[in-house]
């Protein structure tokens, strides 16, 4: 932005009643005005401090009321400001920010004390007072200039208002090197508005970046959002996958391809003998007949009563499979062949003291278990195999019974029986 236009902004702003630029968006002008009115309150206070600083220790010869009453004044006039401040922060308009005309006007009135005060003291003080009062003034001007950064426009307007008087009285002094140190004062004061200026302009560069950045970070944050929820239900999707891949859909029980990946690692624990585990099969008699009289939908639902009062008996750390058919297969783990025989008798008595309720009516089903223990150097097939085989002697023997493989049944042999109850938990 050229110096041309920023008087050009300077006229357009008193128009509109704003220190600020006009023709910036608003979030810029929001940013400006607020960062304008911060400011002027830091520098209401800086000149008092000054403002008493050059009444009561450069111009000490001039009468003290109306040095007092000055110093009164622009204390007043601060105090209303403060007020007025307030007033705007409370009533602050986001989408059309503009500051207050009675601050505004209140700020140009403090703003132009500094350059008054040498025209006033003159006659009062000795010259050489008062050319420290001069310059004293311009340097307060200065740093103040410099202070309004965020709204170059005000700083235009403030430095009009103190210099312009400041370099009148000095150049109608009379004197040569007054006018030329007048004319000096006159050139550095336009080029430390052009550093304000370009400063400005660095500002405003930096505001704008600032308000795209924050537009790029609420729409990366947007996103985000999109993309967590998405991942959210990519892994819903993906554990519903995974459940639907290890579950039976008919029983809701673990499925073969689960079972075997239950089983692997504990081939390990077996053959270092870190814990008993055995293996029951269970098959639900005369299964056929119950399809064939009451049909398959009723079959189903025997399946389904039966998947749950096998899973009644068991603990958390076991496994219960549908193996397929009606056929299921339990890993009972910490749990040896003569404990396994129990809990395969306290499954039998579960499901056959338990009149199944269909569409058909109640039902009445047993289960035959075949039992064996997952010996040392076998796979989980073999297992299976000895389990089933073991199932199958059940069958013969008339079902609705629970059959030992017979290498482990030398085991119970040579095992003392206990007295626990078939219906009892291992």
């Amino acid at each position: 932005m050229s110096l041309k236009q920023d008087f050009r902004s300077v006229w357009i702003a008193l128009r509109q009643l704003s220190p600020v630029v006009v023709d910036v968006p608003a979030g810029v002008r929001r940013v400006l005005l607020q960062r304008y009115m911060e400011m002027s309150m830091r520098n209401g206070r800086l000149s008092l401090i000054s403002f008493g600083i050059l009444l009561f220790g450069l111009a000490y010869e001039a009468p003290l009321f109306p040095r007092l009453a000055a110093w009164a004044l622009l204390a007043a006039i601060f105090g209303v400001r403060v007020w007025r401040v307030r007033r705007m922060q409370a009533t602050f308009d986001a989408a059309e920010p503009r500051s207050d005309r009675t601050y505004d006007l209140l700020l140009l009135v403090a703003s132009s004390f500094w350059g008054i005060a040498p025209i006033v003291l003159q006659g009062h003080i000795s010259p050489f007072n008062l050319f420290a009062v001069m310059y004293a003034a311009f340097v307060a001007i200065a740093l103040l200039t410099i202070t309004y950064l965020a709204a170059l426009p005000a700083s235009l307007v403030l430095v009009s208002a103190s210099i312009i008087p400041l370099v009148a009285c000095m150049a109608l002094q009379g004197s040569m090197v007054l006018v030329v140190l007048a004319a000096g004062t006159l050139m550095c004061t336009v080029a430390l508005l052009m550093r304000v200026n370009s400063g400005h302009g660095t500002l405003l560069q930096a505001l704008a970046s600032e308000l795209q950045n924050a537009a790029l970070v609420q729409e990366l944050q947007g996103y985000r959002h999109r993309l967590e929820s998405e991942n959210a239900s990519l892994g819903s999707s993906l554990r519903d996958a995974s459940h639907a891949a290890s579950r039976d859909p008919l029983t809701g029980l673990y499925n073969r391809r689960y079972l075997a990946a239950f089983a692997a690692p504990l081939a390990e624990t077996v053959r270092m003998h870190r814990e008993d585990i055995t293996v029951c099969v269970v098959d639900v008699d005369h299964f056929k007949r119950v399809n064939d009289h009451h049909g398959h939908p009723v079959g189903d639902e025997v399946l389904k009563a039966v998947a749950n009062l096998l899973g009644t008996r068991l603990r958390d750390g076991d496994c219960l499979a549908r193996y397929g058919g009606e056929e299921f297969v339990t890993v009972l783990r910490r749990c040896d062949v003569n404990r396994a025989r129990r809990v395969a008798e306290s499954l039998r008595h579960n499901v056959a003291g338990v009149e199944i309720d269909t569409d058909a009516g109640p039902v009445n089903a047993t289960v035959s278990v075949g039992v064996a223990q997952w010996a040392a150097g076998e796979s989980f097939d073999e297992v299976i195999h000895r389990a089933d085989r073991a199932l199958y002697q059940a069958k013969r023997s008339g079902r609705d019974r629970v059959e030992v493989d017979a290498s482990d049944a030398l085991r119970l042999l040579s095992v003392p029986q206990d007295s626990t109850l078939p219906g009892q938990l291992h």
